[in-house]
């Protein structure tokens, strides 16, 4: 093998070993919850168009809920926070007033139509709640972050694994996040924390919907 040969060789082993090892970095980078929220879809963006079950399983799509009206989408962790089943039982103490303000309320988590429907019955909730597998709407939105590896093994000493529990390969979960999406699919609130016991209060919602609700 002549020297042009090899010296050609040597810098095309290189470079894919540098791809690999770029690659590798790839896999490895965790998204943090700050990461997530300084990402997050913000005011003014588009609402990405979704199909996802409710509770009975039954398909909803974003044209459909948006032919209805302005909607008030909230994301929450899953049925086995106390957290988030407090807070929604606080929606539904005001769905009627964010009704007549004009907005549709609908939750979302990464669980399967069963938990949906459990989360629903358990806090007799009567407005929409749907399952988003993967966190694929979420992760459109770039609200998905990764769960730290001390608090998802602190989850796991206690009973909860959440990548198996959401059928997932990592453990994942979106932001504490409500949007509001006027009749144009457009993003006209946006409440982005990183702490999930910190959530939108229902006035603040109630607010922004009259706000949009005018002529």
């Amino acid at each position: 093998m002549n020297k042009s040969v090899s010296r050609h060789l040597s810098i095309v082993f290189c470079a894919m070993l540098a791809l690999s090892c770029g690659i590798f970095a790839q896999e490895k980078m965790i998204v943090t919850a700050e990461n997530a929220a300084a990402n997050a879809s913000k005011v003014g963006d588009t609402l990405p168009e979704f199909s996802l079950k409710d509770s009975s399983g039954q398909t909803v799509t974003s044209k459909q809920l948006l032919k209805g009206g302005n909607v008030v989408l909230v994301f929450y962790r899953g049925s086995w926070c106390p957290f988030c089943n407090t807070y929604l039982r606080k929606l539904q103490s005001r769905v009627a007033d964010i009704k007549a303000a004009g907005g549709t309320l609908v939750a979302v988590s990464a669980e399967n139509p069963d938990a949906s429907l459990a989360i629903a019955k358990k806090n007799e909730l009567n407005y929409t709640v749907l399952s988003d597998p993967n966190l694929d709407l979420a992760r459109k939105l770039g609200i998905v972050y990764q769960l730290p590896d001390k608090t998802d093994e602190k989850y796991r000493s206690m009973g909860l694994d959440v990548a198996k529990h959401n059928a997932m390969k990592l453990p994942e979960l979106p932001l504490a996040v409500t949007y509001i999406v006027n009749k144009k699919g457009k993003i006209t609130y946006a409440f982005i924390e990183t702490d999930y016991k910190k959530r939108a209060e229902p006035d603040a919602i109630i607010t922004e919907l009259k706000k949009i609700a005018k002529p």
